[in-house]
């Protein structure tokens, strides 16, 4: 009980600082992509996309799930930093050697014979290398609970691509090649705010000893990981590729709108989720994870009636009388969002308690269940087919890791869903410290390490 309340502050900063930096992509999303139309036109920007697709697929596959590897040793084991960056950043960088020699094979098929396109998709993927680096440091990050370092990095990250961009555009120099330049260089710029953990730790009296040296644990944690996190991928992307050749373009645009705006209260959900594991990953606290899991779909439950009671007055102002169709199916998403939220956490609490294989395990059931259920109802039912594959995906999710969860844990179902009056209290109570946070600034009067255990 006492390391629940020690660790109280920590995971309360870390979830207001995840949460706040996890709206800075889609808002840069919402400012950059007009200055993109404008200057690049539909070709320019289809290029683009062309050109940093390889690289956003290697971001996936070379990590082999290792920042989330080094995230949950190196919470439990800060001393072992330096030889875990070291480890893990020499598989990925031998990982994305070997992306790099499958995008040389596949470049005439992927360029459809363009030079320029082809020398674009290599000059992506050779500046992505450094920034998988970078993606283990900020595993590594995570795991000694350094939050305002991960918040800084997003933070400059997307300012600066956001003022790349515009200045660009301002002085009439953004062309494709520009685009990619700016759109890999600056991750690795912001990245530089990670070369502190390459100092010396601070001692920890209250660590174990690390057992089976350093690459084995990561490495086999990883894998576990990243099993995972290709169906998780490959879920979020079935449907897009699906709908078409099953159903239309206009099914799919409504249903491209509906994910759009379904799936803010699932941003929050997920910066949740990211401060969730690492903070757990040193406490593996269950009632730290269940309760988590009730607070988030609390707010998910409100966060969707605000958006769904308003939804008919904005959807076509917003994006024109023929996305007016897709009210129903925005709708039947955020109910879908609100069945996946303990199930997200549930797969949090896998991962914080060293049973990643268990995790994947339901995202890859997940995933057979989503491309049968998909391909059963949307050539019949359309985009609202593809609404009900979702929720019967999630219901398959959350079933899976909230049952698989309670019996790692050693808790009750229940306590990952069933609401409570004290969870209410408890909301409203960390609502009215947020609010007055933001509304009252405080003299600091120390400034803690941020590596120091709370």
């Amino acid at each position: 009980m006492a390391a629940t309340t020690e660790a109280e502050p920590t995971f309360r900063r870390a979830v207001l600082l995840m949460t706040a930096t996890s709206f800075l992509v889609p808002a840069a999303g919402v400012i950059t992509a007009p200055i993109l139309a404008r200057a690049l036109s539909a070709d320019g920007r289809g290029e683009l996309a062309a050109a940093l697709a390889p690289a956003a697929l290697a971001l996936a596959v070379a990590t082999l799930g290792l920042p989330d590897a080094v995230t949950f040793y190196l919470a439990k084991h800060p001393s072992f930093t330096r030889p875990a960056l070291l480890w893990a950043s020499l598989v990925t960088l031998g990982l994305s050697g070997l992306c790099m020699l499958g995008l040389v094979v596949a470049l005439p098929f992927l360029s459809a014979g363009d030079p320029d396109l082809a020398n674009l998709m290599v000059l992506a993927m050779a500046v992505t290398i450094p920034a998988l680096i970078i993606g283990v440091f900020r595993g590594a990050a995570v795991g000694r609970q350094m939050w305002r370092t991960v918040a800084v990095e997003r933070l400059i990250n997307t300012s600066s691509r956001i003022l790349a961009f515009g200045v660009l555009w301002l002085l009439g120099e953004l062309t494709v090649f520009a685009a990619v330049l700016v759109s890999v260089v600056t991750p690795l710029i912001s990245g530089l705010v990670y070369l502190r953990l390459l100092a010396r730790p601070p001692a920890d009296e209250t660590e174990s000893p690390l057992e089976n040296g350093t690459i084995r644990p990561l490495l086999s944690f990883g894998s576990r990981v990243w099993l995972g996190s290709i169906a998780s991928m490959l879920l979020s992307r079935s449907s897009q590729v699906l709908m078409v050749p099953l159903s239309s373009t206009a099914d799919l645009g409504l249903y491209t709108v509906a994910m759009t705006i379904s799936d803010m209260p699932l941003v929050v959900a997920m910066a949740v989720q990211g401060a969730l594991f690492g903070v757990n990953s040193r406490t593996a606290d269950s009632r730290q994870v269940t309760t988590t899991a009730r607070l988030t779909l609390l707010a998910g439950i409100v966060g969707c009636t605000v958006l769904g009671g308003t939804l008919p007055f904005w959807i076509v102002p917003l994006f024109g009388a023929e996305f007016g169709a897709a009210t129903v199916p925005t709708l039947m998403l955020m109910f879908s969002a609100l069945l996946c939220i303990p199930g997200l956490m549930a797969a949090t609490g896998l991962g914080a308690w060293g049973r990643p294989g268990l995790r994947s395990a339901g995202l890859a059931i997940t995933l057979v269940v989503n491309v049968a259920v998909f391909v059963l109802l949307v050539p019949t039912l359309g985009v609202i087919g593809a609404c009900w594959t979702s929720i019967a995906s999630n219901v398959v999710l959350t079933t899976y890791m909230v049952l698989t969860a309670s019996w790692v844990m050693k808790v009750p179902p229940a306590d990952f869903v069933r609401l409570r009056g004290s969870d209410v209290s408890r909301g409203w109570q960390e609502a009215k410290r947020l609010v007055q946070r933001l509304c009252r600034r405080r003299p600091r009067t120390e400034n803690p390490p941020e590596d120091r255990n709370k």
